[in-house]
């Protein structure tokens, strides 16, 4: 998840690159992440967490001259936690992993 160091990192390469007069920027940030636990049942029980601090982080890289190109967005697995169902058959599954997102930024036209 973006953190607030993570944030000033990405804005510190965003300002490095408009600086050298790159003409693209792109940047990867986990935007959300599914966590979960076994259950007691053997179902599962998931937990999703958004950043919501995204839509203001990547306006502050336009703020610094740079216009949004194009997102992209994949999960990214980081494995499964698995338990047996106590009323029935089968296996509960939990999922991990992240949502990342790809942004590519286009230097903005100077006026």
């Amino acid at each position: 998840m973006l953190t607030t160091e993570e944030a000033e990192r990405l804005l510190g390469a965003a300002r490095d690159a408009y600086t050298r007069g790159d003409p693209l920027l792109h940047l990867h940030v986990e935007v959300s992440r599914l966590t979960g636990a076994p259950s007691s049942w053997g179902s599962a029980e998931n937990d999703y967490l958004q950043n919501e601090s995204v839509g203001y982080f990547l306006g502050e890289v336009e703020r610094l001259g740079w216009r949004l190109e194009h997102t992209g967005y994949a999960f990214v697995d980081s494995g499964a936690t698995t338990s047996d169902r106590l009323m029935s058959t089968g296996t509960g599954v939990v999922n991990h992993g992240g949502v990342s997102g790809y942004f590519t930024f286009r230097r903005a036209a100077s006026t």
